[in-house]
């Protein structure tokens, strides 16, 4: 991913893990990942990519 793209281009995802550190803090997550232009009726490829969490922005809450 690179640092330098607008906001409106952001790849959305979804946190799929997080860990903390000694302090008890969450330093980064694991952020699922869609394909950019899903076909109709094909296998849509994800990814996984590790983001420190300065650089992720929480637009919904999820619900367990």
């Amino acid at each position: 991913m690179q640092d330098e793209v607008p906001r409106n281009e952001w790849p959305l995802g979804m946190v799929v893990e997080t860990s903390m550190n000694q302090e008890g803090l969450v330093p980064a997550v694991k952020v699922k990942l869609g394909s950019r232009n899903p076909q109709k009726g094909s296998d849509s490829k994800c990814s996984v990519v590790e983001r420190p969490v300065q650089k992720v922005v929480l637009l919904m809450e999820g619900v367990d």
